[in-house]
């Protein structure tokens, strides 16, 4: 059973920061995706947050470009201020702590531009393969997928 607490010790830095989780990110050309096999990702461990409003993950650009992933193409997309275009990169996240690979394409999103201590946004369609429980009055989120 894999488990992680994306949360913090008290309520107040969970509303300013939000469910935060640790990953790695990275392209691995090599990667098959089976189980027990994992991406071989640069080790720098990032914090990415959890992002329940989000469908699907995306990449900070600067971090993408950063990394020389691949640009796979340009396309349109919507978001809370309406349609923009977005630069979409293979790549592939790795959770260390729930030993989980989400393997891409990945929008971009300007996440350092914008100020935000994030290198990734992590959506739902991650979400669909765990629980989360997320405590608003003790600042507790857990993800597991038991």
């Amino acid at each position: 059973m894999a488990r992680t607490d994306s949360g913090y010790n008290n309520p107040s830095d969970l509303i300013q920061y939000g469910p935060t989780i640790d990953v790695r990110i990275g392209y691995d050309p090599n990667y098959q995706p089976s189980p027990g096999r994992r991406a071989q990702l640069p080790p720098e461990v990032l914090p990415a947050l959890v992002d329940t409003g989000a469908q699907e993950s995306a990449l900070d650009v600067e971090l993408a470009d950063s990394l020389n992933l691949p640009v796979l193409e340009r396309r349109l997309i919507a978001g809370a201020g309406g349609f923009f275009e977005t630069t979409v990169y293979r790549a592939q996240i790795y959770i260390p702590e729930l030993d989980f690979t989400i393997d891409g394409p990945f929008d971009s999103a300007d996440l350092a531009a914008g100020g935000q201590p994030y290198y990734a946004l992590i959506g739902r369609t991650f979400l669909r393969h765990f629980n989360m429980a997320y405590e608003g009055r003790t600042g507790s989120v857990i993800i597991s997928n038991d």
